[in-house]
């Protein structure tokens, strides 16, 4: 497996594949990348053929192993690995570690070990334990174990902790790895820890950035949970920039959390490569559906600022182009020819969501719920709108 990674000189955003496959050798997966969060193993409230009818693309899945733990023994038995025992196996898989959909809850990680929450409470895991697993799971791609319980508000002992903890682990996973013959046709991810401390995380970056592996994950901005929405750019943007320049271009780049589009947005013109899916989940579970205020702006050819970018033809006009008037476009005062060397341009366009019997207009993107469980964060209001309880 190799990432592609090409390269864009005027801005810091990346285009990419990741090719070569072991497992799906005529598989190309391009990035910026969406990885379809698959909860205990299977996308929620998707079947597989319902799947299959939504893309027919296949997308990568992002199964976090606290939701599958439990059938571990099962995935042994049956001696597949996990995208054959859910049965998805035409799909690339990549394991991570915590739900990124659920609060992981503060403080329960040791010297040697990291916490997570299955269904069936706290389970402890070290570098052993964990890399037993991916060799029961054998997925196509996975992170290393690290411990990533900090945010904004962490402070610089927990953050050094946590930096010195993941180093640690990152090392026994990495040599574990090397050693395996089962793991040997996975790709493994380190991880970068340091919190919002610039410093930390540029050390963390430099280990992660020399060593040997196919990318990295970058942890320890949240806790997960639909919060995550909420963070601003301006607060996690220092603590990727710097720590980005210490990592070479052809390391792949995964964010993970319930970041919302203005979000994934900013941080794809960051360089980062691929991004879970967890956020429209955390907004189903809630009872809304995401839309989206398309503006359609129409430019004449004629204009200056695009004249450089066409070619005359022949039988074109003087702007070199036939342009045909539309009438449900173009709104003139007069009968006579609209001038083309305008900007023609709609905005404030007024859409209707018919569904059932629910009405919603998208510049009403978000109505007033009636209890606090169901209350969307402010930061979501521009993609939102709330389902009518009656139906």
């Amino acid at each position: 497996m190799k990432y592609v990674f090409n390269s864009i000189a005027t801005c810091s955003s990346r285009i990419g594949s990741i090719k070569d496959i072991d497992r799906l050798p005529g598989l190309v997966l391009e990035t910026p990348l969406v990885l379809l969060y698959a909860k205990g193993g299977s996308v929620p409230h998707l079947t597989h053929e319902v799947l299959q009818k939504v893309t027919k693309v296949q997308q990568p899945l992002q199964i976090p192993i606290s939701t599958v733990v439990n059938c571990r023994e099962a995935i042994a038995a049956f001696n597949k690995g996990i995208a054959d025992f859910i049965g998805l196996k035409e799909y690339f898989t990549f394991c991570s570690i915590h739900d990124p959909a659920k609060p992981t809850p503060h403080g329960f990680n040791d010297k040697d070990t990291v916490s997570f929450w299955p269904r069936t409470g706290r389970k402890q895991l070290d570098p052993d334990k964990y890399m037993d697993i991916m060799e029961t799971f054998r997925p196509d791609m996975y992170q290393t174990l690290c411990d990533g319980d900090t945010d904004v508000n962490s402070s610089k002992k927990r953050i050094q902790k946590s930096v010195d903890r993941t180093s640690s682990m990152f090392k026994k996973c990495l040599q574990r790895h090397e050693k395996s013959e089962v793991l040997k046709k996975s790709a493994v991810l380190g991880v970068v820890e340091g919190g919002y401390c610039i410093h930390a995380r540029q050390k963390s970056a430099k280990e992660v950035g020399t060593s040997s592996v196919f990318g990295c994950v970058i942890d320890g901005l949240h806790n997960n949970g639909a919060e995550v929405e909420n963070i601003p750019f301006d607060q996690v943007k220092p603590s990727l920039r710097l720590p980005l320049k210490f990592l070479p271009n052809e390391k792949f780049r995964v964010v993970q959390g319930c970041w919302n589009p203005e979000m994934v947005l900013n941080l794809v013109e960051m360089g980062i490569d691929a991004f879970d899916s967890s956020f429209p989940y955390a907004v189903a579970e809630r009872g809304g559906a995401l839309v989206f205020q398309n503006k359609v702006h129409h430019c004449s050819i004629s204009d200056h600022c695009h004249q450089s970018d066409v070619t005359l033809g022949e039988g074109c006009g003087s702007n070199g182009v036939n342009m045909e008037h539309d009438s449900d476009i173009l709104q003139t005062n007069d009968s006579k020819e609209p001038d083309l060397k305008k900007k023609r341009i709609i905005e404030n366009t007024k859409d209707t969501l018919v569904n059932n019997g629910i009405i919603n207009t998208v510049s009403q993107v978000l109505q007033k719920k009636h209890d606090d469980k169901t209350q969307s964060s402010s930061a979501n209001t521009k993609y939102e709108i709330t389902l009518s309880e009656d139906r």
